[in-house]
C-alpha cells in the first residue's frame, strides 16, 4: 500500500509540471492555477487516502472531518518543515531563490509601493518554483521526454492558431497575432521547443525515423513561424546558439570533409545573413530614376498633382511623394470614412499620412481613383493604422527589416522614435544609461523604475509619445537601475553559480535554455511580465533541480 500511495504522488507531481509545460506557450490563467495546483500538492505530498478513509470508518462523518483537519494541518506543518529544510541545505537552489529576495530587500527604499507588490506578485514564481521543484524528486529522462513532447504539442497548437489568426489578415502587426501570451514570450518558447526537437531528432534514438520526420517537419515549421512572426529576438537567438553549436562540433569532428563543411556554415550563415538584410535595404531604399518631363500633371478629374521624390522620400522601392492631389484624397476618404482625413483616431497614426502610404504600397495614384480602388478591407485597414499593405498580406523577416528601415528614416528626420521598436530602444537605452550613472550605487528600488523612467524621459526631451514611454526593454539595464552595482552583480551570479555548482553547463537542454533566456534579456523585459517570469523560473528550476543529468545520449 504504501508503495502505491509513493507512486500516486510522484504521477501527481510530474502530472502538475506537465500542465504548467503546457499552460506557458497558452494560457497566464492556466499558469497561475496549475501554480497553485502545484503548491498545494507540494505542501500535501504524502496524503495517504488510506489513513483518510480509515479516520471516516472507524468515527462517523463528524469525527472523520475532525480528524482528518488535523491530519493536514499536521502534514502541513511537517512537510513545511521539512522540505525548507532541504530547500535550506541545497546552496544552489537558495541563490537562485535570492533573485526574489533582492526585490524584497529593495522595498526598503522604494517610494511606488503599489506598483512594488505588483511587481512582487508577478515574479513570485522565481521563489516558488526553486523552493518545490529542489525538494522533490527529479524527473528522469523518460519522464522529461514526455513532459518536452506535450510542450513541444502545446508550442504547436500556440502557432497553428496564430497561423489561423494571420490567414484572416485582421491584424494591424503581425507579431500580435500571437494568441495568449506576447509575441516575444512566446516566440521565447517556439525558440526552446525548436532546439528540444534539434535534440530529438540528431541525438535521442528512441524516436522510430518516421517519427523523426515528423519532428523535423515541426522544427522546420517552427524556423518558419517565427520568420512569419517577424520575430527579430527568436531568430537571432536560433542563429547565434546554431552558430556556438557548428563551432562546438568543430572540435568534436574528425573527418576532415564533414568538419570543412561545418566551417563552411559557420561563415556562410552570418555572410548570408548580411548580405541577406543589406540587399533588402539597398532595394528598398532606391527606387527608379523618374523622368519628369514625362510625369503626368492632372488627375482624371482635371485636378493638378503634386510631385515630390525630396520630403517625404521612398518606400518599398517607389517614391511616396509621387502623383498627390490631397483635396481629391480628403473629399474621396470621407465619403467611404466615418473617421475623417485629417484626425489621429489611435492618436498614435495621422490618417491622411497612413492612406498616402497605404495607396503608395499598392502603387495607386493618391488620387480619387486611387482611394476608390481601394477595397473595405483596405479602408478598415487604414482606419486602424496600417501603413503598408504588404505588412498584412506579405508578412515576414524582409517586412521586418523594411519596418526597422522606415523607422530609422522617421527618426533621422523628425526625432520621433515612436515609430519602430528599434529605434524606441536606442532611446530606452539612453534613458537607462543616464539613470544607472544616477543610481549607481543602491538603484531606485523594487516598483520606482517605471516613474523614473518616464522622468527621465521628460528630462531628455525625449520625442517619444507617452505611450511608447516604457522600461528599459533590456532586463540587465532594469535590474542595475533597481538595485544598483551590487544588486546587479547579485542577480548575475545567481544566473551563472547554479549551473556551474552542479555542473549542468554540460547539458543540452540547460545549455540551449540559458542561452535563450539570456540572450533575450539583452532585448527585453523578459522578467517584468507574467509570461516571461514563469517561463524563465520553471525550466530554469526544472533543469537545473529537478531533472536527472543523464540523458538520451549519456
Amino acid at each position: 500500500m504504501v508503495k502505491s500511495s509513493i507512486n500516486i504522488h510522484s504521477w501527481a507531481y510530474f502530472i502538475s509540471l506537465v500542465l504548467i509545460a503546457i499552460s506557458l506557450p497558452l494560457s497566464k490563467f492556466a499558469m497561475s492555477v496549475t501554480e497553485f495546483g502545484l503548491l498545494a500538492m507540494w505542501l500535501w505530498s504524502g496524503f495517504s487516502f488510506t489513513i483518510a478513509y480509515r479516520f471516516f470508518k472507524l468515527g462517523g462523518f463528524f469525527a472523520g472531518i475532525y480528524h482528518l483537519l488535523g491530519y493536514l494541518v499536521t502534514l502541513l506543518a511537517t512537510n513545511f518543515v521539512d522540505k525548507f529544510k532541504l530547500f535550506f541545505a541545497n546552496k544552489a537552489a537558495v541563490i537562485f531563490a535570492s533573485v526574489y529576495l533582492i526585490h524584497i530587500i529593495g522595498l526598503v527604499h522604494s517610494s511606488d509601493f503599489d506598483y512594488a507588490l505588483k511587481d512582487l506578485r508577478i515574479k513570485l514564481p522565481l521563489l516558488l518554483f526553486p523552493v518545490v521543484i529542489s525538494t522533490m524528486e527529479k524527473v528522469n529522462y523518460h519522464r522529461f521526454r514526455i513532459l518536452m513532447l506535450f510542450y513541444i504539442a502545446a508550442v504547436t497548437v500556440g502557432t497553428l492558431i496564430s497561423f489561423g489568426l494571420i490567414l484572416k489578415g485582421e491584424f494591424t502587426d503581425i507579431r500580435f497575432t500571437s494568441p495568449y501570451i506576447g509575441p516575444i514570450r512566446f516566440g521565447l518558447n517556439v525558440s526552446f521547443a525548436f532546439f528540444t526537437l534539434i535534440y530529438f531528432v540528431v541525438f535521442d534514438n528512441w524516436f522510430k525515423t518516421w517519427q523523426k520526420i515528423i519532428l523535423t517537419c515541426i522544427a522546420i515549421w517552427f524556423f518558419s513561424y517565427l520568420v512569419l512572426l517577424e520575430s527579430v529576438t527568436s531568430l537571432s537567438i536560433i542563429i547565434l546558439i546554431s552558430l556556438l553549436f557548428l563551432i562546438y562540433q568543430l572540435f568534436q569532428i574528425r573527418n576532415r570533409i564533414v568538419k570543412i563543411a561545418v566551417l563552411f556554415l559557420v561563415f556562410a550563415i552570418p555572410i548570408g545573413l548580411t548580405w541577406y538584410i543589406m540587399n533588402t535595404i539597398e532595394k528598398a531604399s532606391t527606387a527608379p530614376k523618374v523622368n519628369t518631363a514625362q510625369l503626368e500633371l492632372l488627375t482624371a478629374a482635371g485636378n493638378p498633382y503634386r510631385h515630390d521624390t525630396i520630403i517625404r522620400g521612398i518606400e518599398n522601392s517607389r517614391y511616396v511623394g509621387l502623383y498627390l492631389c490631397e483635396d481629391e484624397m480628403q473629399s474621396a476618404w470621407n465619403k467611404r470614412s466615418s473617421i475623417d482625413y485629417k484626425t489621429s483616431p489611435d492618436g498614435k497614426h495621422e490618417l491622411k499620412e497612413t492612406l498616402i502610404r497605404y495607396l503608395t504600397s499598392k502603387d495607386l495614384r493618391k488620387d480619387e481613383a486611387g482611394v476608390n480602388a481601394l477595397t473595405d478591407k483596405d479602408i478598415h485597414l487604414i482606419e486602424l493604422g496600417v501603413a503598408n499593405y504588404n505588412y498584412v498580406h506579405t508578412p515576414g523577416i524582409r517586412m521586418r527589416i523594411l519596418k526597422i528601415l522606415m523607422g530609422y528614416e522617421v527618426y533621422k528626420k523628425t526625432g520621433d522614435p515612436s515609430g519602430s521598436s528599434v529605434m524606441q530602444r536606442i532611446e530606452y537605452s539612453k534613458a537607462s544609461l543616464k539613470l544607472i550613472k544616477k543610481h549607481f550605487w543602491i538603484g531606485v528600488g523594487t516598483g520606482d523604475i517605471e516613474n523614473v523612467m518616464i522622468a527621465q524621459y521628460k528630462e531628455m526631451k525625449s520625442g517619444l509619445r507617452t505611450q511608447y514611454m516604457y522600461h528599459a526593454h533590456n532586463q540587465y539595464f532594469a535590474v542595475f537601475i533597481t538595485f544598483g552595482v551590487f544588486g546587479f552583480l547579485w542577480f548575475i551570479f545567481a544566473l551563472i553559480y547554479p549551473p556551474f555548482k552542479l555542473g549542468r553547463f554540460s547539458d543540452y537542454f540547460f545549455v540551449t535554455f540559458f542561452l535563450v533566456i539570456t540572450w533575450s534579456m539583452l532585448s527585453d523585459d523578459t522578467l517584468e511580465t507574467q509570461a516571461g517570469v514563469t517561463l524563465f523560473a520553471f525550466f530554469y528550476s526544472l533543469l537545473l533541480f529537478g531533472k536527472e543529468k543523464k540523458n538520451a545520449r549519456n
